[in-house]
Order: C-alpha cells, then sequence, then structure tokens
C-alpha cells in the first residue's frame, strides 16, 4: 500500500522516488551551456562594493539576446564576499528610469540599512550603506523590494548572492573554493515569448504567483559544471517568485545539509530530497568521488503533487506511465579527476546552536495570512489573478504609512503564523530565528538551524521563537511578509519597529 505523504511529512522525511517526473525545459540544447559563475567581489576590506543596477542582455538561449536587469552585469549580481566583525561598504547607483529598493535579505542589520521599501533609490540616485556584518557564517541574497515592483524587477534580474564567513566556519573540513566545489546556484523560473523575451504580469498571476515555465540556473538553462571528483558544496538560492521546488539528484543519492538560511546546521543532515520554499537558502555537500555525473533536479511542488494527493503517491504514478521521459536536470555536475578534490570526511559537528529557554521568551505574537475574494468588478473569476484578490496580514493591506506592530530590542518572542488558503513562504527582516513547529508539527532535523524563512499554510500553526538585536524606527521600519513576490506586490506585508 503506498502512503501519501502531506507537506510537513515530506520535508522531515525526503522521497525514496525522486528519479522521475514530467518537468522539463521549455529549450533544449546538443551542447549543454557551461554553468555562469557570478564574479565574486571581496567586501572584507572595508573598501566601497560599487553596484550599478543597470538594463542589459541575456542569453538564456543560444543566438538570442533577452532584455534584462542586473547589478554590473545583464543579469544577476556579483556574490558579494564579507566576513563577521568586518564592515561591508556599498555603494548603489540607480541607472534606470524607474525606482528601485535594494534588500540585504538575511542579513542581521539595522533598518536603516536594511534596504526595505522605505529607502527606494530615484532614477539617477545612489545610496551608500555601510553595514557592521554580526553574525555567523551563512549565504545570504541581496535583491529588490521595491514597493509593489518587486516581482517584477526580480524576474528580470535584480537579484545575487551575498556569502558571510568566521573562524568557526574556516576550521571546518568543507568545500570553500569559490567557483570550483564551492558553487553558488540560484534556482529560477522563467517564461519566455516567441522572440525569447520574458513574459511577467502581476495583474495575471494566479492566486499562488507568477510560475515559469523554464528552470534557468544563474541565468542558464540546463548547463553543466565541471567540478572535482570529490565532495562539492552547492550554495541553493530558491530566487524564484513563486515556485516551491524540490530538490533531489537524478539517481536518487544521498547528500547532506549542512545549512540553513541563517549558518550551520548543529551537523550534516543525510537527505535524498527536500523542498525549498521562495527565498529559501540552503548549502549542500554532494559527493563525485564515484565519479558518476550528477543531474540536480528541481521539480516544481505544485506540479509533482498538483491534486495534493502526496508526493510519494504522485511520483510513484509518473514511474508507472510507460514510456514517459525522465525529468531533465537542471544542473549537470561532471567530475574531472584532474582537479583537486575535497576528500576529507564531513565533520559531525559544524555549530552550536543555542537556544532560550521558556522563561525568557517574552512575548507571543500571531499572525494570519489571508486570501480573500475581492474586487470582482473586472467580471473574473475572483481566483483567477490577483487582481481579484486582497492579500493581508492581520486583516491589514501593506500601507507605508502605517507601523503594524512594536517589538522591544533584545527580548525573544514566539511568533505563530498561519494562512486561510494555501501554503505561504513567511519572511521576517533583520533577524535569523529558530522554527519550533512547521504546520503543527515538529520542525524536522534540516530545518533546525538557524532561518529567515517559515513555510506555513493553513492545516496549522508554524511557530518560531525570536529576538531582534539592532534598531528599526518609525522611519526606517523592518518589513514581515509572504515571500512570494506577486503577494508581498499585491500587499501580504507589514512593518514593524524594535527599540
Amino acid at each position: 500500500m503506498s502512503i501519501a505523504l502531506s507537506r510537513r511529512q515530506f520535508v522531515a522525511g525526503g522521497v525514496a522516488s525522486l528519479g522521475a517526473g514530467l518537468i522539463r525545459p521549455a529549450w533544449s540544447q546538443s551542447t549543454p551551456a557551461a554553468l555562469p559563475i557570478p564574479s565574486i567581489i571581496d567586501g572584507t576590506s572595508g573598501e566601497p562594493v560599487e553596484l550599478r543596477i543597470r538594463t542589459g542582455t541575456w542569453s538564456f538561449r543560444p543566438g538570442v539576446r533577452t532584455p534584462t536587469l542586473g547589478i554590473n552585469q545583464d543579469y544577476l549580481g556579483p556574490t558579494i564576499r564579507t566576513r563577521r566583525n568586518s564592515e561591508l561598504n556599498l555603494r548603489y547607483e540607480n541607472t534606470l528610469s524607474e525606482g528601485v529598493a535594494i534588500h540585504g535579505h538575511g542579513l542581521h542589520v539595522p533598518g536603516e540599512v536594511d534596504g526595505g521599501p522605505q529607502l527606494e533609490m530615484a532614477p539617477g540616485e545612489r545610496w551608500q550603506p555601510t553595514l557592521s556584518i554580526a553574525q555567523p557564517a551563512a549565504t545570504c541574497w541581496y535583491h529588490s523590494h521595491t514597493h509593489g515592483k518587486t516581482g517584477q524587477q526580480v524576474y528580470r534580474g535584480l537579484a545575487g548572492m551575498i556569502i558571510i564567513d568566521d573562524g568557526n566556519a574556516d576550521s571546518l573540513e568543507l568545500p570553500r573554493r569559490y567557483g570550483v566545489d564551492d558553487l553558488p546556484i540560484i534556482i529560477q523560473d522563467r517564461t519566455f515569448d516567441a522572440r525569447g523575451r520574458l513574459v511577467y504580469s502581476l495583474t495575471d498571476a494566479g492566486e499562488d504567483g507568477w510560475f515559469g515555465e523554464t528552470v534557468v540556473i544563474n541565468g542558464a538553462v540546463g548547463p553543466v559544471a565541471k567540478v572535482p571528483a570529490g565532495k562539492v558544496r552547492l550554495r541553493l538560492l530558491n530566487g524564484a517568485n513563486a515556485r516551491f521546488y524540490i530538490v533531489g539528484f537524478a539517481d536518487n543519492r544521498t547528500f547532506h545539509k549542512i545549512a540553513t538560511d541563517g549558518g550551520l546546521l548543529e551537523s550534516p543532515v543525510p537527505v535524498t530530497a527536500m523542498e525549498m520554499a521562495p527565498g529559501e537558502r540552503c548549502e549542500v555537500v554532494v559527493d563525485l568521488s564515484d565519479g558518476r555525473p550528477a543531474g540536480l533536479l528541481t521539480l516544481f511542488e505544485d506540479e509533482v503533487d498538483e491534486a495534493e494527493e502526496g508526493i510519494v503517491n504522485n511520483l510513484t504514478k509518473l514511474l508507472d506511465i510507460s514510456g514517459a521521459p525522465p525529468p531533465r536536470p537542471s544542473l549537470t555536475l561532471i567530475a574531472d579527476r584532474g582537479l583537486k578534490a575535497h576528500t576529507a570526511p564531513l565533520p559531525a559537528m559544524l555549530a552550536t546552536i543555542d537556544r532560550p529557554n521558556e522563561n525568557e521568551i517574552a512575548r507571543t505574537r500571531d499572525f494570519m495570512l489571508t486570501m480573500e475574494d475581492g474586487d470582482d468588478s473586472g467580471g473574473q473569476d475572483a481566483h483567477t489573478g490577483h487582481a481579484a484578490m486582497d492579500m493581508m496580514i492581520n486583516g491589514a493591506v501593506m500601507d507605508m504609512n502605517v507601523i503594524n506592530e512594536r517589538v522591544k530590542r533584545g527580548r525573544w518572542e514566539r511568533w505563530r503564523v498561519r494562512s486561510n488558503l494555501g501554503a505561504h513562504p513567511f519572511h521576517v527582516h533583520g533577524c535569523s530565528f529558530l522554527i519550533e513547529q512547521m504546520e503543527g508539527a515538529a520542525a524536522p532535523p534540516d530545518q533546525r538551524g538557524w532561518k529567515d524563512m517559515v513555510v506555513l499554510d493553513d492545516d496549522d500553526w508554524s511557530e518560531f521563537v525570536v529576538r531582534f538585536d539592532h534598531p528599526a524606527t518609525d522611519q526606517h521600519p523592518y518589513m514581515y511578509h509572504c515571500h512570494i513576490l506577486e503577494h508581498e506586490d499585491r500587499g501580504m506585508m507589514g512593518q514593524f519597529t524594535v527599540s
């Protein structure tokens, strides 16, 4: 008898039968592109990091130039490397014809340099924040957070990765050669028209956000990366607007998750598959010492489990389809024995995570994310597009002039979050938190590290404990919001101060 897994059971247990599916890119090519590796900028010296927001053109498909946005380049931005207890000086210049705000997602910094929508740069304007990095090693990112335009600006390319290092991470036997055995992997899905141009519309998005048809990795379709025949570290970022991905390898090999959004786990967690929500990051180590290629799969969770019958049931059905083609990997890792390999065993312990005692938790706050029928005067079904839905948190649509919550600095709180309809990835600015429950169940081992994203749905409450150590004022508050970007742009966001 087959067993159907709920979302939370899937996250806890992985998938045994990930070797099949029907998700294939819209484009195929006989010679796969090499994986693009974003250039890396060392921000540890304190010298200004120049970041120019501009238009460009990018070849997602060979021979086709697509109009895009980028930071210092045609699509996406450089990887910025910084270090705990250092100053990161950023120098943004907006050369676009529209305003842009850039948020440092996952960074523990005051609200005045967090990059929320209040800090929008007008066309031609510069923004020069100095960030004091005071958090453990982690994979973070930066992206557009422009009020009402986040979805379309990220979709066109305004995003990049930030890597934080520290002494503890340096002391561990982990792959760390950027672009060799330590790879930035930005996963997105995009839709293209017949001319290869990006297709996007906030008003035409479905109730679950804007879904693309083709997976791109660092801006390439189905690329190949030559890596050493040893342990390889992948810094995975779900940079999609709305997609939840099921991530694993085509041969169902075991790999190890070593870090969540905010840093290293206490110890490596073996998995064969995992779900990644929009905005979520995780670091994994895969072993290619056997010399076999490793095909990274990024299945669309909504299509694999469209009928909500359970991931295992649906993948089993796909296996039973006679002649069904296997899914094409979104990225193929090819072992090159000519490259020096990292062969040391994974450390048994990675980090120490101190959790608060119950008597340290000063307050509990509840947040309800709601999608309700809105003005249907246009005659369209209320659930076919965002134009006909109201997106709210605790009954309120985002208002730049309203502070929704006021938090005391340095105090532990418990935040409980739930939705009235469907799944949402919930993000909080200026902090990392520790998940206690995901949708009513205990957080699984691979989600028990520092996080700034938590998945919730209408089954039960998700809960986490959080402490804010930096100020956020009425002028420059922090945000909490759904990280489905179309939900955020339609008002599923709130503001809070820390004082």
